[in-house]
């Protein structure tokens, strides 16, 4: 993003709420759902794996039913941008996770940035792709994945 071509105020409202949406959605076991959220070549990238969207529906459907897991996103830092190509906007957003498997429970599980660039796609803005990465805690949140990808298999 080496021209920064800031969005309009509309866009940036709308794509706020989409991040809050999928957070929201991860934070009250709605996982199940995220995949609905990214466009139809979408893709998640990070701890959890590389995830296409069918990963991301097996995926969540068995995080959702996790209950047992108590997990809160907070969010800051939104910079967004017109990508290059002038039909996408690309985003970073400051992360903070928290987990009750953490000890001790306040301190971030992990601390980084979703790098992220979002589509249009009949007047709906969704996820194209979602990098999620941690800067700090990232052997808590290594350990998170781990522990996740064994009681879930494999991501794909």
């Amino acid at each position: 993003m080496t021209d920064h071509r800031p969005v309009d105020a509309t866009t940036r409202v709308e794509i706020e709420q989409l991040v809050a949406e999928m957070l929201y959605r991860l934070d009250h076991n709605r996982a199940d759902t995220t995949w609905e959220l990214y466009t139809e070549d979408g893709v998640s990238v990070g701890p959890m794996g590389d995830m296409d969207r069918e990963a991301m529906k097996a995926w969540g459907a068995k995080r959702a039913k996790q209950t047992d897991v108590v997990g809160r996103h907070h969010i800051g830092g939104i910079r967004l941008a017109w990508a290059a190509d002038g039909d996408e906007v690309e985003g970073t957003v400051q992360y903070l996770t928290f987990r009750d498997t953490n000890e001790p429970q306040t301190l971030p599980a992990s601390v980084g940035e979703f790098r992220e660039r979002y589509r249009k796609v009949d007047g709906r803005w969704l996820f194209a792709r979602r990098e999620i990465v941690p800067v700090f805690g990232g052997r808590a949140a290594a350990a998170h994945a781990a522990r996740v990808a064994a009681q879930e298999g494999p991501a794909r």
